[in-house]
């Protein structure tokens, strides 16, 4: 069997209607929606446990978050856990990782977050197994202070401009000259953007601002908005900080970070034309499956909020595109997907198969098989570490379908009905049918589907009753 070489580019914090072809009136995406537009696009691709630790934890070794209460932040992933680096090379495939890794500190559990020392300690080949070409740091959210690991090599490189540029350029190095020539390769590039702080380019800025103001999603409250997560307030992006004791503050700077963020993804875009132009010139555009998503949404002030974690489609809501040989051309699917289907995907891709993951290998409809039958995908937080954060008292779980998302909310005394939205009359998610008597039936099947998945996924998560369902999982005693 022909083994295509696979780029998988990795990006953070990007809805998945944030792309021109999408129908965001703020972005010009002309090379994103080029590869779109030859290969193919879910349009119902989800973040599983929408932050950026849980999601790499699951991408990376298949299993969901749940199945090793791994938190939203601050979790370190076990050398005894088998790697989509290990798995793909077992398939005979060159590895390499470039970028971002975030699954080696148990930092910010307590005592607060150093980014500058987390961006400086080097990550132990025991603890990121499976990549024989490494060129990463844990993370540093700081677009223009980069430092950059090679190998077993303990002192990093200060990397001069900005990041996101920087390592597409380490890609490409990569691509063109580090490969080995015999053998297939297998690269994941990992870049921050459009994570905030939102610091784009002045160039990519200038662009965004000259098109006029940024325009919301019709759910965008900003009188609602409670929270601003703390990389908001940081002073050195283009928006400067926002300033609690003035409220008059909160508007434009929320306009200059919204147009921050949409200047990023259109660096990120430009880059990608800058990957095609590159494999074109190494002779391996024909031979190489190229595929682009993100570990999870921004909210940007729908329903009031910012940030990710939370279950509305501006957070769980992730691109997805896949393109290449074999991969039928200008093709959207709505079959929904979660985190997991990533892991045997990939490594379908790859001409192989694991059989000890419960993800799809989309492999076969990527090359023009059937699409896949499902009832539905699991949506999660599992568990938050940091007192005072969203979800640290209670948390949720839900159930995607094409049509219909369902979530609830709970302790340990049995999670309650939460959220109930038809995604077909209402994609913006700004009616809970959830005490609706017409939608009754509705939830009830939903509730009873939920509880289904959570046992097919060893989730012993506390579903109380409702819609005359019955509990289950680990309910605390009355």
């Amino acid at each position: 069997m022909h083994q295509p070489n696979i780029v998988v580019v990795l990006v953070d914090q990007m809805r998945r209607d944030a792309l021109s072809c999408m129908g965001d009136p703020n972005l010009r995406t002309p090379h994103i929606d080029a590869l779109a537009a030859r290969g193919m696009q879910f349009t119902a691709a989800n973040s599983t446990f929408p932050a950026c630790v849980p999601f790499r934890f699951s991408m990376m070794t298949g299993h969901y978050a749940h199945s090793r209460n791994v938190p939203a932040l601050g979790y370190r992933l076990s050398p005894a856990e088998r790697t989509l680096g290990e798995a793909v090379a077992g398939q005979g495939y060159a590895t390499a990782y470039i970028g971002k890794w975030h699954l080696y500190s148990a930092y910010g559990v307590s005592g607060g977050l150093n980014l500058s020392q987390a961006a400086r300690c080097p990550i132990p080949s025991t603890h990121r197994r499976g990549f024989d070409y490494w060129r990463g740091f844990e993370l540093r959210n700081d677009f223009y202070d980069t430092w950059l690991f090679s190998d077993d090599d303990p002192e990093p490189e200060h990397l001069e401009g900005h990041q996101t540029d920087l390592l597409f350029e380490r890609a490409f190095r990569y691509i063109e000259q580090d490969r080995p020539g015999d053998t297939p390769f297998f690269l994941m590039l990992s870049v921050e953007a459009p994570h905030p702080p939102f610091m784009a380019t002045p160039e990519h800025l200038a662009r965004v601002r000259a098109r006029g103001p940024w325009k919301p999603r019709p759910n965008t409250d900003m009188g609602a908005i409670e929270f601003f997560p703390p990389e908001w307030y940081d002073p050195t992006g283009p928006a400067g900080a926002i300033d609690d004791a003035d409220p008059a503050t909160i508007a434009p700077v929320f306009e200059a970070n919204m147009q921050a963020y949409s200047a990023m993804i259109e660096q990120i875009d430009d880059q990608m034309g800058q990957l095609d132009a590159c494999l074109k010139r190494a002779g391996l555009d024909q031979d190489t499956i190229v595929i682009f998503l993100s570990d999870h949404g921004e909210l940007a002030g729908s329903h009031g909020q910012l940030g990710k974690a939370q279950p509305w489609e501006e957070s769980v809501g992730v691109p997805l595109i896949v393109a290449g040989p074999g991969i039928g051309q200008g093709r959207r699917s709505g079959l929904p997907l979660c985190t997991e289907d990533l892991f045997p995907t990939f490594l379908g891709l790859a001409g192989g198969r694991d059989d000890g993951v419960p993800g799809l290998d989309l492999a076969p409809f990527l090359r023009g098989g059937p699409e896949p039958e499902r009832d539905g995908v699991l949506l999660e937080f599992v568990t938050e570490t940091r007192p005072g954060r969203g979800y640290y008292d209670e948390t949720w779980r839900g159930i995607r379908t094409r049509r219909h998302k369902y979530t609830v909310l709970g302790d340990r005394s049995g999670a309650r009905p939460w959220q109930l939205f038809d995604l077909e009359a209402d994609p913006f998610e700004k009616t809970n049918l959830v005490d609706d008597p017409a939608a009754r039936e509705v939830a009830a099947d939903l509730h009873r589907r939920l509880g289904a998945l959570l046992l097919e996924t060893g989730d012993d998560y506390a579903l109380g009753p409702a819609f005359g369902v019955p509990g289950q999982g680990c309910v605390a005693p009355a």
